[in-house]
């Protein structure tokens, strides 16, 4: 989905440009002054209408995502249950087969991977053991492009917009050799293994009739309703973060040098947002491994990037390349531009960080209860930099936004290594 004001700004640049050499040839320049004033509300009035354009476009883009994790929702209770509704969300991915009975969650955060199949009345044992097996091995195959094929919410809200004439970006190349894990398969079990432990669950509990505990094996749990699940957890590899940043490494040193920002920051950031799962998602509505959200951040940065004002949809943003590049560059603008007037870098570096999160007009407003950065920055610049870091600590106004610049700046110490490696 783009919409985008490149045009009016062609528009602009011609008409002022003839409008000049009008009046450089016209002895009556207060006419042609008033005539400049006329063409600047004409634009002004131009660029709303872009504007009404681009929200309008934003709201039939989040009503349809809104409505597609509903459909989806409704579904998986359907055949799961009231209790067993699961998403994917900011830290952890979540997908299910065609008939819904098998679901993976690859929990990015705890680093812990769930499988997990429905077990109805008369499911054959065979039939149980070889969905787990399929869902074990796609998990050492699956690339980006095959995570976004198996989104249905995505797929769901694609359906309806295209029903309005939006079509959504393309998935990535199904040919990059991109795998979820990246390296971290070792530490899946083999089909045969996987086979024995759902096949020994199944038994001890037919058995027993009692659930079984995970030890490294199967667990089987009731559900009611006559259905149960079987659940294989699987911790990944003790370095599973280290090979995590090792995958986004390339990005995030190129951006961070483009938009002369530490990689450290860029790589905290990214930790705390997602905990590096390539398509996070939040209800904010925000997307990908830097969650931006398609109003604001995602727009204000390819705008600043590429000069153009563009409403960006959720598969756009999921690509990690795509992602890491606005996110970087609207880290730069906050730090840059919108709160360019605090002087200190450090005090300016802690207000970009809860910016990220909450807007700059939020961070103003912990200082003086108004949204005007200008006016904060006045009380912010006579502060040292620990006190501006424990006036935001306490006085942002949302806790969520409180904890994000303390879990950042934390976070950010892990990664400075980067940052001596790659001098800006």
């Amino acid at each position: 989905m783009v919409v985008t004001m490149s045009a009016s700004n062609l528009l602009r640049h011609l008409a002022a440009t003839l409008l000049l050499a009008s009046a450089l040839a016209s002895p009556n320049l207060m006419a042609e002054e008033d005539a400049f004033d006329a063409l600047d509300r004409l634009l002004d009035e131009n660029f709303e209408e872009i504007d009404r354009t681009l929200e309008e476009q934003f709201q039939l883009l989040d009503r349809a995502m809104e409505d597609a994790y509903q459909r989806l929702s409704e579904e998986i209770r359907a055949e799961w249950g009231e209790d067993e509704v699961e998403l994917p969300s900011k830290k952890e991915w979540v997908d299910y087969s065609d008939d819904m009975k098998t679901r993976r969650k690859i929990d990015f955060e705890a680093g812990v991977v769930k499988l997990e199949r429905l077990i109805d009345l008369g499911d054959a044992a065979d039939a149980i053991i070889r969905d787990m097996q399929n869902a074990s091995n796609s998990l050492k195959t699956d690339t980006l492009a095959d995570l976004a094929q198996k989104d249905q919410a995505v797929e769901y809200a694609r359906e309806s917009l295209t029903e309005d004439g939006i079509d959504l970006s393309s998935p990535p190349n199904t040919a990059a050799p991109l795998p979820v894990l990246n390296g971290m398969d070792q530490s899946i079990p083999d089909s045969a293994r996987i086979g024995a432990m759902v096949s020994q669950a199944l038994t001890a509990t037919a058995q027993s009739n009692t659930v079984q505990p995970a030890n490294n094996t199967a667990t089987v749990i009731p559900l009611g309703n006559n259905k149960a699940k079987v659940v294989v957890a699987i911790p990944l590899a003790r370095n599973y973060q280290q090979q995590l940043t090792d995958r986004y490494e390339a990005a995030v040193i190129a951006e961070a040098k483009k938009q002369k920002i530490p990689p450290s920051l860029l790589f905290a950031v990214m930790e705390t947002e997602s905990s590096f799962n390539p398509r996070a998602t939040s209800a904010v509505p925000a997307y990908g491994l830097m969650q931006l959200v398609p109003r604001s951040g995602a727009m204000d940065a390819y705008n600043f990037v590429y000069g153009v004002k563009t409403l960006l949809d959720p598969e756009y943003l999921y690509q990690p390349g795509n992602n890491v590049e606005l996110g970087s560059a609207y880290l730069n603008l906050l730090l840059s531009r919108y709160l360019r007037a605090v002087e200190d870098p450090l005090s300016r570096k802690y207000c970009a960080i809860a910016a990220y999160n909450t807007g700059a007009g939020n961070v103003a407003r912990a200082f003086t209860g108004k949204r005007n950065v200008g006016e904060a920055a006045k009380l912010i610049n006579r502060m040292k930099p620990d006190e501006v870091f424990n006036h935001l600590r306490t006085n942002l106004p949302y806790d969520e936004t409180r904890h994000y610049i303390e879990k950042v700046t934390k976070a950010q110490k892990k990664y400075t290594s980067f940052d001596d490696t790659h001098l800006i």
